[in-house]
């Protein structure tokens, strides 16, 4: 092959169109893939999805794919930065999402305030289901960089000095064993 066909080939790994046939070139990522399998097949078991958006842009950070599954469940859309929003913008965006009557909360990850409104949201929303279940579980998911691993750290955070007890670190994050109600927070984000 001669330096054209070399250029030919560089030239079309930059393109994100269409190819020859006319179909959509796949650029999403095989771990990416797999990820939003695993995810998918854990909200079939969460009592609650905690959705993560960037309140700066909460329709284009919504993760499109779990949609379908995200809107059979329980879910709260916690839009994050809202310290970078704008709060006239951000305000509309929450009457929107209550007009559709999907339960929204602006917050700030890194404010423990702030992340503890969510809680107490969680444990509204999930009250009638703590009293059947002594052990439920809660995901947080969304896109790439809208703040989940924050959310998470301020929720470990919170919770060892809700619950003291052991705590430990894996491979991939944080693990919060707390007692006396069994807490467990872990961070193992893939997207």
């Amino acid at each position: 092959m001669g330096i054209k066909g070399i250029a030919k080939k560089v030239v079309g790994v930059g393109e994100m169109g269409f190819n020859k046939e006319g179909g959509v070139i796949n650029w999403f990522p095989g771990h990416m893939a797999a990820a939003t399998r695993a995810i998918r097949n854990r909200l079939k078991l969460s009592d609650l999805a905690i959705e993560v958006r960037d309140a700066r842009i909460p329709f284009s950070s919504a993760h499109q794919d779990l949609q379908p599954h995200l809107s059979a469940k329980r879910r709260i859309i916690a839009l994050n930065k809202k310290d970078l929003a704008n709060s006239n913008v951000l305000n509309k965006w929450v009457r929107y999402f209550d007009s559709c009557k999907q339960d929204c909360l602006p917050i700030n990850a890194h404010s423990r305030s702030s992340v503890r409104k969510l809680l107490e949201l969680v444990e509204f929303k999930l009250k009638e289901v703590i009293s059947r279940e002594p052990t439920l579980l809660v995901m947080v998911v969304g896109v790439p960089n809208v703040g989940k691993s924050a959310l998470i750290n301020s929720i470990h955070q919170i919770a060892s000095t809700r619950f003291p007890g052991k705590d430990e670190t894996s491979h991939c994050g944080p693990i919060a064993r707390c007692y006396p109600r069994y807490c467990w927070v872990q961070d193992c984000s893939s997207t």
